[in-house]
């Protein structure tokens, strides 16, 4: 078995293809295997069952991808049936009484493709690999497989006050530099709370703006700032606060023990899969909002949102936002290649 898989992490490496849009693709056209056109060749799997896009890196990793989500089948199916049913469209199915054999159903037309002999190997290759670049791949959500089970407690109830403002405080959501202005404002927010202070529009758009030119100018990027450069950059740097700290691999109660400690929250967020319904669609790849507090008795985490007016105290389902929260590196509409689960922590 592990034979034929390793052949599938090489043909998913080496596919060629069309160019495919990233949001027009995640909406219709789930299942196939796209590949890094503006990149090395880099090769991601959409899962017909999330439509999450699944890194195919390693042949380790590309093993250990396809063990956990291939379909097992029996040998008379897959080898009777010519046209398979539309529910196994793009999935890999796996001859569970042979050897292991591995099959695609292309979603175009729900044919089976062998992924075992170099014959069949480069045909798929050459005819049904779709290329799409890294902006349009950015828009498309990553899927871990490794996402651990989320238990929530019970038994906590806590809500800090801490002033809110959008990232666009006078709604100007086509200047640049508040639309992409969540780092500053998020910042902003944990800083004026932990210096108890007040927050107006007036101050919190000088701030904003203040804060991306300062960027630009010593960073030469204000856009799209990860976790750790926001604390370095904006928090310690340009607001010269020291009481903040990065913390990486968090878990549900690892957010919650430090809300219980009085402490501030921000978290990096995939908000294209948040349903904020005052989003545009299809929501920020890359965005970031303060946790201020945990109701355990509605499972939900409240939060100060600058992605829209309305994000003060805004809830969230608490494994929803769990969910979300996916670092980006340091540059606009970089790739991101993995999830990472990290926090920034604030205290007075």
């Amino acid at each position: 078995m592990k034979k034929y898989l390793f052949l599938i992490c090489l043909i998913l490496i080496l596919l060629p293809g069309h160019v495919s849009n990233g949001s027009h693709y995640a909406r219709n056209k789930i299942g196939y295997i796209l590949l890094q056109v503006e990149g090395h060749g880099e090769a991601w799997y959409i899962y017909p069952k999330d439509g999450k896009s699944y890194y195919l890196g390693r042949p380790k990793d590309a093993f250990n991808l396809m063990r956990k989500l291939s379909l097992g089948a029996r040998h008379d199916f897959i080898v009777n049936t010519e046209i398979f049913p539309e529910r196994l469209a793009g999935l890999i199915l796996l001859d569970v009484e042979k050897n292991g054999e591995a099959y695609y159903i292309y979603p175009a037309n729900l044919r089976k493709y062998y992924l075992g002999r170099p014959a069949d190997a480069f045909r798929v290759m050459r005819e049904l690999g779709l290329g799409i670049t890294n902006e349009n791949l950015a828009n498309i959500p990553i899927g871990d497989i490794n996402e651990p089970k989320i238990v929530l407690p019970k038994t906590v109830n806590i809500k800090l006050k801490v002033p809110f403002t959008a990232q666009a405080p006078f709604g100007d959501w086509k200047n640049q530099r508040q639309q992409d202005g969540c780092e500053e404002a998020t910042s902003l927010m944990a800083i004026k709370w932990a210096l108890s202070q007040e927050l107006n529009k007036e101050e919190a758009l000088k701030n904003i703006l203040g804060a991306s030119d300062y960027l630009l100018e010593k960073y030469k990027e204000y856009r799209d700032i990860s976790s750790a450069n926001t604390i370095d950059w904006i928090i310690k740097d340009y607001f010269n606060y020291p009481k903040a700290a990065l913390k990486m691999d968090v878990t549900v109660n690892d957010i919650i023990y430090e809300l219980e400690q009085g402490n501030l929250i921000i978290t990096p967020m995939n908000g294209q899969i948040m349903h904020n319904p005052y989003y545009t669609l299809p929501g920020p790849a890359r965005h970031m909002i303060v946790i201020i507090g945990y109701d355990a008795d509605k499972e939900v985490f409240i939060t100060n949102d600058p992605g829209t007016r309305n994000g003060q105290d805004y809830k969230y389902d608490a494994k929803l936002l769990f969910n979300a929260i996916r670092d980006y590196p340091t540059g606009y509409h970089e790739i991101i290649n993995k999830i990472e689960k990290n926090m920034i922590v604030v205290w007075k």
